[in-house]
């Protein structure tokens, strides 16, 4: 399953205007490091609590609000 999710998730965090790279099966934000398992994807944030996420399951909106609600908080400081 990952293999149908990380174009999804590229393009969604390209039409967000977020930068990002991919490691192997990683993708890397200024805020999140998203990785790609077999059945989940897990989100690791600085100062928060590892998150996953089964395919199934994936919200992209709810993803890119998680990886995104830090820096906006930081802004906004």
């Amino acid at each position: 399953m990952p293999h149908n999710a990380r174009p999804r998730i590229l393009q969604f965090l390209q039409l967000a205007h977020c930068s990002y790279r991919v490691e192997g099966q990683q993708i890397i934000t200024q805020n999140a490091v998203i990785t790609l398992a077999e059945q989940h994807i897990s989100i690791a944030r600085q100062g928060k609590p590892l998150r996953t996420m089964p395919y199934q399951r994936l919200n992209l909106d709810r993803l890119l609000s998680l990886i995104t609600a830090q820096a906006e908080r930081k802004h906004l400081a």
